[in-house]
């Protein structure tokens, strides 16, 4: 779904504007023309994003800024003023905004910024999401991490398996390939929870969903004063890492800058903090993941060479869940036991037609894919058996959010405002009517729950 945007301005017309093409981008908006208004609206809806003019009447812009900074955490603020200068840029930062828009308004300049956040919104919740998933599968990571608990009978997940036993025990780089979805974080966390180093702590960062300057303050660490907003040491991933293994998502996305660093801890085992002086020992086990090849980026002259031969003393490769047939059923059974738990189901089966369709299906997301496919299909099967109809139309949805081609009518808030009803009705039946259980499942405030069911005249007394 899009983001909701609360748009705080003391001029109607900058209001008005706002409101008709925010709409027209399928957001829902908010409207307020000043700061307290703007600050009960966010007290009572479902927000996302907030625009808000820095000069208003009353309560100015930056009260506004530090005010939902501090009570609303999770909600980015964006910045508009007509008086752009430095020392305002580097103030309304400090305070703590997302970014900033000068007037007069570009509205293309609008929609790149909304883009970003949404992005930014949907990994944070997609990676929020992956790691509950995670901690929920097993109440002993130890056990659940370890290489023979990884589920898979095929001969290449044997192989795979055994290639963990192996390299577990020794401190030497490992670098795991493998598509979206394969397991890559999973298959790190069993080396590591099978290592001299399973004491120590297991520290991951996703090193695509970073900035160049963002991305190297995480992983060293910055010094006092080393960049505007720096106002105190700060210990680096490397640092929280120390004695343990850090594990580098996606590490054909770092930038030549970050790449440079990496290679002279690896080479020097220190690193220096930005801003710093002072040379760090470096304690630190790396295990890398890339979905791309990364031979193909060196010849390409995209990633370091020197260092790809650091990190590729040993590479683990994953294969694709459409090369692993044996081991599609055996997931499928284990994740219905695991979903059938955590919502209080009675045993769910599937039916042999749906068997012979999980096997067929060539799953581009792979086990994430499956994951959401068996997640959504007991969801939505009312009785205690999976049919194959449920299947189709489940694994449609999840190619959707791949290769598969959109269709473009409806329109894209027409299809979003269609399936959230779909949600709704199917949550309402399954839970008879019952809105603190859709609130909890849906993960809606009560608040949005029931503006949302008025929307699309939803009445719980029908469901129960």
């Amino acid at each position: 779904m899009k983001l909701s945007v609360l748009v705080i301005d003391d001029e109607q017309t900058v209001l008005r504007t706002f409101r008709l093409r925010l709409s027209e981008w399928g957001y829902e908006v908010f409207l307020a023309s000043d700061g307290p208004s703007g600050l009960e609206i966010l007290s009572k809806a479902n927000i996302q994003v907030v625009l808000s003019d820095l000069r208003m009447p009353g309560m100015s812009g930056q009260e506004v800024i530090k005010r939902i900074v501090t009570d609303y955490p999770n909600v980015k603020v964006v910045a508009i003023t007509g008086y752009a200068t430095v020392e305002t840029t580097v103030e309304v930062m400090k305070s703590g905004a997302y970014d900033f828009i000068v007037k007069p308004l570009n509205f293309e300049q609008v929609r790149m910024t909304l883009n970003r956040v949404e992005e930014q919104t949907r990994l944070q919740e997609e990676n929020l999401t992956l790691i509950n998933r995670v901690q929920a599968l097993s109440q002993d990571a130890s056990e659940r991490y370890r290489y023979d608990n990884l589920i898979g009978k095929s001969k290449r997940m044997k192989a795979v398996f055994s290639q963990i036993e192996t390299v577990a025990p020794l401190e030497t780089t490992v670098l795991i390939y493998g598509e979206t979805g394969t397991g890559k974080e999973l298959t790190a966390r069993a080396i590591h929870h099978n290592s001299k180093r399973k004491s120590g702590p297991m520290v991951t960062v996703d090193c695509g969903t970073l900035s160049e300057t963002l991305l190297e303050a995480e992983l060293f660490g910055f010094e006092k004063g080393a960049f505007t907003g720096a106002q105190a040491r700060k210990q680096g991933l490397f640092e929280q890492a120390h004695g343990g293994t850090i594990f580098l998502d996606e590490v054909s996305n770092a930038s030549q800058m970050v790449q440079q660093k990496l290679l002279r801890l690896i080479q020097e085992k220190s690193f220096q903090r930005v801003g710093g002086r002072e040379s760090i020992k470096s304690d630190t086990r790396i295990i890398a993941a890339s979905n791309k090849p990364l031979l193909d980026l060196v010849r390409n002259n995209q990633f370091r060479q020197d260092l790809y031969y650091r990190l590729n003393v040993v590479n683990i490769v994953l294969p694709p869940l459409r090369q692993r047939g044996e081991d599609i059923l055996l997931l499928a059974r284990y994740m219905l036991n695991h979903h059938a738990k955590v919502l209080d189901r009675k045993p769910i089966k599937i039916s042999p037609s749906a068997c012979r369709q999980l096997e067929t299906h060539s799953w581009p997301g792979n086990v994430r894919e499956l994951f959401y496919v068996i997640e959504r299909s007991i969801i939505m099967t009312p009785g205690d058996t999976i049919e194959q109809f449920f299947l189709d139309d489940n694994i449609n949805i999840a190619e959707s959010d791949h290769e598969k081609p959109v269709s473009l009518t409806p329109s894209l808030p027409e299809q979003v405002a269609m399936l959230e009803r779909t949600y709704l009705e199917t949550a309402l039946r399954r839970y008879h009517g019952r809105i603190l259980s859709v609130v909890k499942r849906s993960g809606l405030n009560p608040r949005t729950l029931n503006r949302k069911m008025k929307r699309y005249n939803l009445n719980k007394g029908d469901f129960k």
